[in-house]
């Protein structure tokens, strides 16, 4: 993976221009020049910076960009409706996707478009709507609500067309 000087700065925490610098200095290993730009290698996530020859040692930090609360994708199961499907021979959907205050999508069959992290609580969660296991992403998500709905052949591409979609 690669970044421009104003990704990396933004990366290390500095200026630009401190970014500049180090290049000119060569100490940022395996960048190059394509053009007029600086092409700058990121290895876990940040460039391999060699360490100066006097002053302190760098401290460099990843400038983690905290996502609003609205960015967050809930994603719960809906028991009740488990359960009285079950005991009507209904087909009521039993999955709900909130993202911030938008309104609340359910469907059958969710798509969830990057990493995901799933939570338990021994305790209901009155802010996550009673439930105790639920599903959170900062990703896109996409709420298939069919019947029908059947888990994708290949990898990456998907049987029927979502009917709604979380931005």
């Amino acid at each position: 993976m690669f970044a421009t000087t104003k990704e990396t700065a933004t990366i290390l925490g500095v200026s630009r221009r401190r970014v500049h610098h180090l290049l000119t200095q060569n100490r940022i290993e395996g960048a190059f020049k394509l053009g007029n730009q600086w092409v700058i290698p990121l290895c876990d996530g940040k460039p391999v910076i060699s360490e100066g020859k006097r002053g302190p040692k760098a401290s460099w930090h990843k400038r983690v960009k905290k996502r609003r609360y609205q960015d967050l994708a809930v994603i719960k199961v809906v028991r009740q409706n488990i359960d009285g499907n079950a005991d009507h021979q209904t087909n009521k959907t039993v999955i709900s996707v909130q993202r911030g205050r938008q309104r609340v999508m359910q469907g059958h069959a969710i798509d969830i478009h990057g990493p995901s992290r799933m939570f338990y609580s021994h305790e209901v969660r009155e802010d996550k709507g009673g439930a105790r296991v639920w599903l959170e992403t900062h990703f896109d998500v996409d709420v298939f609500v069919d019947e029908d709905w059947q888990p994708p052949v290949e990898e990456g591409s998907t049987s029927k067309v979502p009917v709604n979609y979380l931005d």
